[in-house]
């Protein structure tokens, strides 16, 4: 193994100062030989130089006096461990010694203590460990059950790793449902390009057309999808409300349950048309405006005497995308909560297959601050539907406006760049194991390069998120081309 280095000073036992003699980068991993338990991996969390130039000599200094300076490359490494006989992962009891040599850590020793298996029967292929090629494979059947959260800036790709981990699921015929309020994953339906990255990483292109069906609410603006409907009769008026945009409860709930009695009385399946026409002849603003939103709430043919099948919606080993590009946020909300406690109701009595809910843009379906319509239901899937193999996925560039509630259950989580220092102290509070050198990594990490933890990792990875098998449909739209 290369030396790259020796410790000096206080030496701990969870941590040790050393200086180098070769260079690394913050975030490598180092071996230490410990006489008791043979090679044990460290992990290199934080690099600086330090030097005898003072500021008086500073600005004294010429053109050509950068050799007289004394400097050292110092690092502050954290020790990960080493597997035991029964394949636990074991700290030393005794620190090492100060002068001890370090060197750079070789792949097989890497793979034992942090667990990289290739090909796992339970493995979601999501990348390779940064800078090394060795495959990160999240156990899905971990992502099920204790829940994920994919965190990123905007731009950061958090739409391209949740692509990359949806193929996963696919090729593992997981059952998922994905909350889509920008249209963006029917391209999982078809093949990416080839590039260069593809080969180094091991990965073909592949197209999902068969196992991926699309709902829509608007299916004038996404043709592509079939409509998704809502039961009429099965509605609560204060739900029909939030249909029809109209938020002043106290002044529209009576006239309209008046107006839901007048139907039913007349006939037992009526529909938006019938109440439109019974509207019509009402006196006063407030039937005025019941009659226009009750018109619109027509044209969207959102609610109808039969809503869509769940059956149709949930279908074992496939994903169901919920576009609802076009479709107003209150709508939304109420949409999403629908579709939750329909999902977590019949999974509880196993009338649906265990099963993979994705939400993105989640901060505006369970936020930290104000309410939502459907916070309540994703706040009881996160506490317990791992219960009832009901996993949830929430996706956000706002880590800070998630409810902590639900943020917290997620014990996986996928972080790509994010900068902003509210999101930051919401990523660290809600992350066991996360050094200050980690939370200093993640404002500078290239676009592609996640952390990973949980996923059956005892601690967090840095990866390099491998290349989609199918297209990526969330680029940014270009407002000038050249």
């Amino acid at each position: 193994m290369e030396e790259i280095g020796r410790i000096f000073g206080d030496v701990g036992l969870g941590q040790f100062h050393l200086i180098l003699t070769q260079p690394v980068e913050r975030g490598d991993y180092l071996a230490v030989a410990d006489e008791q338990h043979g090679q044990v991996l460290c992990q290199l969390d934080d690099l600086h130089r330090k030097s005898d130039l003072d500021v008086e000599r500073a600005a004294s200094l010429g053109a050509d006096d950068g050799g007289a300076i004394h400097q050292n490359l110092l690092g502050l490494a954290r020790i990960l461990g080493y597997r035991d006989d029964a394949g636990i992962v074991k700290c030393p009891t005794i620190p090492f010694r100060p002068g001890a040599r370090v060197f750079r850590a070789e792949e097989p020793l890497i793979a034992e203590v942090l667990g990289l298996r290739h090909h796992a029967a339970t493995g979601a292929y999501v990348g390779l460990l940064r800078n090394h090629q060795l495959r990160v494979e999240l156990d899905i059947n971990q992502l099920v059950q204790r829940h994920v959260s994919v965190l990123a800036k905007t731009g950061g790709g958090k739409s391209y790793l949740l692509g990359v981990l949806i193929e996963e699921l696919l090729r593992h015929k997981v059952t998922c449902v994905i909350v889509d309020p920008h249209g963006e994953y029917g391209s999982l339906r078809f093949a990416a390009e080839k590039n260069g990255g593809h080969a180094r990483f091991g990965v073909e292109s592949q197209g999902f057309a068969r196992q991926v069906q699309e709902y829509s609410p608007d299916v004038q603006l996404n043709a592509n999808a079939k409509p998704l409907t809502f039961s009429l009769r099965s509605t609560d008026p204060r739900d029909l409300l939030v249909f029809l945009g109209l938020t002043n409860v106290k002044t529209f709930l009576g006239p309209l349950k008046q107006l839901l009695d007048r139907a039913a009385a007349t006939n037992a399946e009526f529909s938006v048309a019938d109440l439109v026409r019974l509207a019509e002849g009402g006196e006063g603003a407030v039937a005025e405006t019941l009659h226009e939103r009750l018109e619109y709430l027509e044209q969207t043919k959102l609610l109808g005497p039969v809503g869509t099948s769940l059956h149709d919606l949930v279908k074992k080993g496939e994903a169901t995308l919920l576009n609802l590009r076009g479709v107003a946020p209150d709508v939304q909300e109420l949409v999403v909560a629908r579709i939750a406690s329909t999902l977590f109701e019949n999974r509880k009595k196993d009338k649906i297959p265990p099963l993979f809910l994705v939400i993105e843009e989640a901060h505006n379906f369970a936020p930290q601050q104000g309410t939502a319509t459907s916070s309540r239901i994703l706040k009881n899937i996160a506490s317990e539907g791992r219960k009832f193999g009901l996993g949830l996925c929430v996706v956000t560039q706002r880590a800070a406006r998630i409810d902590k509630s639900v943020l917290s259950q997620c014990t996986t989580q996928l972080i790509l760049q994010v900068t902003n220092p509210l999101d930051l102290k919401a990523i660290a509070q809600s992350i066991e194991g996360l050094t200050d050198g980690m939370t200093e990594m993640i404002q500078s990490l290239p676009v592609g390069t996640a952390l990973v933890t949980g996923g059956g990792y005892h601690t967090p990875l840095f990866c390099e998120v491998r290349p989609r098998a199918t297209r990526h449909g969330g680029e940014s739209v270009p407002i000038i081309v050249a």
